[in-house]
């Protein structure tokens, strides 16, 4: 027996008309046709108001076909949530690579080695430098390390779509996400770094890509 015709019988069991039941549940008379119809599907809140006006378990009223339809719309739309998720962390992550050694930022620098009295005006000097490259002129490998976080977001995003069991998938899946965070944080920490490196007064000019 459908859901549909559940409800019905239910229903008619309690002695309550359409109306009756619409207003136990807080909805209108309509939409209780409907669920008798078959046309609508109740939400999984009206399902639990429908079961307990009538007394029984939620999952008493679906059959066993449902149950099964149910089980796999509910794994579909997480299956899909999570692949948008894992694409997402991996285009991220190569975007936060792509940035590292790519240069994109301008810096602004004087050369004071050839002023002299006859030559008093210092040469104004401008480039594009990375963030990698910026950080390693210093010693600093912060960039390195979020370099490293990026790749392994990538891994840990593309085993996503692996064949796993629940279990380690959701490990899987918190790992990466964790990574993922931790790598945007300590690339904004490399940019800041890569700023403050730029204007300081120790900016050597043979700072170029």
């Amino acid at each position: 027996m459908e859901l549909n015709e559940k409800i019905r019988k239910y229903r008619k069991e309690g002695g309550l008309s359409q109306e009756q039941l619409a207003s136990k549940i807080f909805v209108s008379r309509t939409l209780i046709t409907k669920y008798e119809s078959g046309s609508v599907f109740p939400t999984d809140e009206n399902l639990e108001k429908l079961a307990t006006v009538f007394g029984i378990n939620g999952t008493e009223l679906l059959s066993d076909e449902e149950k099964i339809s149910i089980i796999e719309k509910s794994y579909m739309s997480n299956y899909r949530l999570w692949t948008i998720l894992s694409i997402s962390s991996i285009l991220v992550s190569i975007l936060l690579l792509i940035f590292s050694v790519v240069p994109f930022y301008q810096y602004s620098s004087y050369d004071y080695s050839n002023v002299s009295i006859q030559n008093p005006t210092p040469v104004h000097v401008t480039g594009y430098v990375s963030i990698l490259a910026a950080t390693l002129k210093k010693n600093n490998p912060i960039s390195i390390f979020y370099i490293v976080l990026s790749m392994i977001s990538v891994i840990l995003s593309t085993l996503n779509f692996g064949n796993l069991e629940n279990n380690p998938k959701r490990i899987l899946r918190i790992s990466s996400a964790i990574v993922l965070g931790i790598s945007l944080i300590v690339f904004f920490f490399s940019l800041g770094s890569m700023i403050s490196i730029l204007q300081s007064n120790d900016f050597q000019m043979n700072l170029r890509i």
